[in-house]
């Protein structure tokens, strides 16, 4: 995902000195999350400049877009993924990886990132994702 960062700013000006205290708290806290730094006019003591980050996202492939809105799934939840097995046929859950025929070297761990195949396919809908109970889970 492509990530980017630039500066911008906020004017607070107001005409009686309690006023711009409160005009300035709230424009420091309605900006908290992107690091506000307070810059005081020089010529008007009732006027100052709040400089903010703020922070874009691009997708670069479909498995950004989907994190862009919150979807994010693991190599476990890939129909491709294979657990490996113990002698009785049973899911090995002690071991944290599996097989992948996508994956370069042929393996990969459970909880990875999936990769772009996956969303690939749920996008052109060969594939569907259904959830899981926690009871079920468990088990």
């Amino acid at each position: 995902m492509k990530q980017e960062r630039y500066q911008q700013f906020k004017t607070v000006k107001a005409e009686a000195p309690e006023l711009f205290t409160e005009d300035l708290n709230k424009a420091i806290y309605d900006l908290r999350g992107k690091n506000p730094v307070v810059h005081f006019s020089e010529t008007d003591p009732l006027c100052a400049y709040v400089s903010f980050t703020e922070r874009y996202q691009a997708p670069e492939c479909i498995g950004d877009e989907y994190e862009l809105q919150g979807v994010q799934f693991t190599c476990e939840m890939c129909p491709m993924f294979s657990p490996i097995m113990k002698r009785d046929g049973t899911p090995d859950h002690r071991l944290k990886y599996g097989d992948c025929p996508e994956s370069e070297f042929g393996r990969t761990y459970k909880d990875s990132k999936a990769c772009n195949k996956l969303y690939q396919m749920l996008k052109a809908g060969r594939i569907k994702l259904v959830g899981i109970d926690e009871e079920e889970k468990e088990q």
